[in-house]
């Protein structure tokens, strides 16, 4: 197939060191990522509405206040697929988002980008489109250690989204307190990424990767857009595959004792 959405000229001319050395955990955003023409494409064709499952207060581990939103899972979904909304098939997708995620799956110029960034050897890939609404917040966590890290791609631009509404993540520094469910105030440090006009974020899960983003102030009919490319270790899709996908996996994972948490 002819390689359309990814720039690949980007690709080729980024030094490692740019991602690698940003602290407090290896992090990067990315400008024009997506060629122009893809983006817009893209951005034209981002997953309707109605496609998506509204999320309200879902539980969160160590009492994390819930991170509400609409969601859409591709193919599978790790919260149960549900008849109806909240999960979408291949062939149900607009052409350009076939398209799209065909070439994720299949460059090799993107996969060894990505290997080289996250020294991995080997990952699985799922997909999830994410929506959010006046109120939405992603309260200050970590992603769970069945994550390597995570590509998110931004779908709002200056004519949909005021900067002044928030929605950027925060890369959180320095927690100030040994509690797993803190607060924004609670860390020294928070770096704001760029979010409309083509712009991406990807980071690198350790125990230091502490992110989030602040209640949105948008008006009620506009919504933060994003795609989500989440780099799984193996051995987690292989145990997602064979679980019951009935209940939410936050709440199976609840019990687990959370590995990058120091002990005491």
């Amino acid at each position: 197939m002819s390689h359309k959405f990814i720039n690949y000229d980007l690709l080729s001319a980024f030094v490692t060191d740019y991602f690698t050395s940003n602290l407090p955990y290896p992090w990067f955003n990315f400008h024009q990522f997506l060629t122009t023409e893809g983006f817009q494409s893209l951005y034209q064709d981002f997953p309707s509405l109605e496609s998506f499952e509204k999320h309200i207060d879902i539980q969160r581990n160590y009492a994390q206040r819930p991170h509400n939103r609409y969601y859409l899972a591709y193919e599978q979904s790790v919260y149960g697929n549900k008849p109806g909304k909240g999960t979408i098939k291949h062939k149900d997708l607009p052409e350009t988002w076939q398209a799209f995620i065909e070439e994720l799956e299949t460059s090799e110029d993107y996969k060894n980008f990505i290997k080289s960034l996250f020294d991995a050897s080997e990952f699985e890939i799922r997909y999830a489109w994410h929506m959010g609404f006046h109120g939405s917040e992603v309260s200050p966590h970590l992603d769970g250690p069945e994550k390597i890290g995570t590509h998110i791609f931004y779908f709002n631009t200056t004519q949909d989204w005021n900067p002044d509404w928030g929605g950027s993540i925060l890369v959180l520094k320095d927690k100030k307190t040994d509690t797993m469910n803190p607060d924004f105030t609670d860390f020294t440090t928070a770096k704001s990424a760029q979010i409309i006009d083509n712009h991406s974020f990807l980071f690198k899960n350790t125990p230091e990767a502490w992110h989030g983003v602040k209640a949105l102030t948008c008006p009620e009919e506009k919504y933060r857009r994003l795609f989500n490319v989440v780099f799984e270790h193996q051995s987690s899709r292989q145990q997602l595959n064979q679980s019951s996908l009935n209940q939410p996996l936050i709440k199976k994972m609840g019990k687990l004792v959370n590995p990058f948490r120091k002990s005491s």
